[in-house]
């Protein structure tokens, strides 16, 4: 992709991964999600986590829905929203107190979370990651905004065919302190 600019290789990929999730069925996508969180699961990060800020998974995500009811007892999940071009969080409470936005994303209802320096682990989703912990999201900036203001590890969760040795990417990408896909996990 030399002598393309990054922006341009950016939307191939997003293109690439875009065509290679819909050759999956969803419920394969579904059992390899299931490999990526047992991973995850294992990790020290995620084990001493308290506060953990994660996604609620679309479906073409690695499926974070299940993770986040399995230990939302154990720990205090917050969620980000959209809200005005930027990314704000509210804690997950149960599956009951969700309301689905006009994008058609399930999200928490309550106050906002503003005390950034008591989450323990950022959960981050992404299209396409590389083994310099580079990542590349949706191209709208959202996490890029959000995540130099929180100083927990960003964690980031993906499929095998979302890793790849170099993905295009500039200074405003926000490096990751660890990824987790299926069996492996890549970190700092």
């Amino acid at each position: 992709m030399k002598g393309i600019d990054i922006f341009s290789q950016k939307k191939i990929l997003r293109k690439k991964i875009a065509e290679i999730k819909q050759s999956y069925s969803e419920k394969k996508l579904q059992d390899l999600s299931e490999e990526v969180i047992s991973t995850l699961e294992l990790t020290e990060a995620f084990q001493k986590a308290e506060v953990v800020l994660a996604y609620y998974s679309m479906s073409d995500e690695v499926n974070t829905r299940e993770l986040i009811k399995k230990y939302h007892l154990q720990k205090q999940f917050l969620l980000p929203i959209v809200n005005k071009g930027e990314l704000i969080l509210k804690k997950y409470v149960s599956e009951e107190s969700m309301l689905t936005s006009d994008f058609g994303i399930r999200e928490p209802v309550g106050d906002i979370f503003l005390e950034y320096d008591k989450i323990d682990l950022v959960i981050v989703p992404g299209v396409a990651f590389d083994n310099t912990l580079n990542r590349m999201g949706r191209g709208k900036g959202f996490y890029d905004r959000l995540l130099p203001k929180i100083k927990a590890p960003k964690t980031a969760v993906c499929f095998d065919f979302q890793f790849f040795d170099k993905i295009p990417a500039n200074e405003g990408d926000v490096k990751m302190n660890m990824i987790v896909c299926q069996n492996e996990i890549i970190v700092e």
